[in-house]
């Protein structure tokens, strides 16, 4: 169950990633989407050193750069999400993921979830809903704001493309090995974003100077989330590793409470233990 462990633990990375595109409100989008995968670069080049792949497939090469191209569409939309909303509407959105890959594993992978899987799954749906009720609207409001509520718009869209990244990480990973196609679609998205660094510079470095540290430890912080996320796809299917990875939503919303100071927390909360139950039904059964 080892896989299991480095899901969960790498949801915490995931937790903090969002609250650092958060706390960067003030940062240019471009910059922070260049930062997270340049700057995990030299710690992923690192631990590749150590885990050099046997064999190497050369559908890697398509894949990763496939891959890269609908991480950076996705990352754009999680920064621009994260900056408009609360932590605590928007992220639960990405539970949504599992649902999605389901269906999109099966025709990809050949993956497929047990029977206590697919009721995992409604659980999932279930406390997504409930995670946008509020007091004094009416049960289907919920439906209603995720077209109003640009954030959670903008997310569900992020849950559904990532369903896509996923099985496209697990199939990059059989044709080489964990780390070498994580390295790969690094550096594919750090030298595709890097030509946009240097429309108006001399703004952007000074950006990147005064927030050097904070853009620093989210660079790590998505190093250290992927690396587990990939170890644990190489040992179980896509949608187990993906639903206990949505443990981050927990960690986020405990990040909004006490850091962002957001409120009202009660339904998410509540929400995101039906979902958690759902992704453990997924996990274990």
């Amino acid at each position: 169950m080892l896989w299991a462990f480095l899901s969960v633990v790498s949801g915490l990375g995931d937790a903090v990633i969002f609250a650092l595109m958060k706390k960067l409100k003030p940062v240019n989008s471009s910059i922070i989407v260049w930062v997270q995968y340049a700057f995990a670069l030299p710690f992923l080049l690192i631990l590749l050193y150590f885990n050099y792949p046997q064999k190497i497939s050369l559908d890697v090469y398509w894949i990763a750069a496939l891959n890269g191209i609908l991480l950076i569409i996705t990352t754009y939309m999680l920064v621009k999400a994260l900056q408009t909303s609360k932590l605590s509407v928007s992220l639960p959105m990405l539970s949504l993921t599992p649902l999605f890959l389901v269906m999109l594993s099966y025709f990809m992978l050949r993956e497929i979830p047990s029977e206590a899987g697919f009721i995992g799954i409604i659980l999932i749906v279930a406390g997504a809903y409930i995670v946008n009720i509020k007091n004094g609207e009416g049960f289907f409001e919920p439906f209603n704001s995720l077209f109003k509520i640009k954030g959670s718009f903008y997310v569900i869209i992020v849950a559904f493309v990532w369903s896509i990244t996923s099985n496209l990480f697990k199939m990059g990973i059989i044709a080489s090995n964990a780390l070498f196609f994580t390295v790969l679609v690094y550096f594919f998205i750090s030298l595709v974003m890097l030509p946009l660094f240097f429309i108006k510079f001399n703004e952007k470095l000074n950006q990147l100077k005064i927030n050097f540290k904070l853009l620093a430890f989210l660079g790590v912080s998505s190093a250290f989330m992927i690396a587990l996320a990939s170890y644990a796809m190489a040992s179980a299917i896509v949608p187990y590793v993906i639903s206990l990875k949505r443990s981050s939503l927990i960690f986020s919303i405990f990040i909004g409470y006490f850091v962002f100071k957001e409120r009202n927390i009660r339904n998410s909360l509540i929400g995101t233990a039906i979902m958690l139950i759902g992704g453990i039904l997924i996990t274990l059964f």
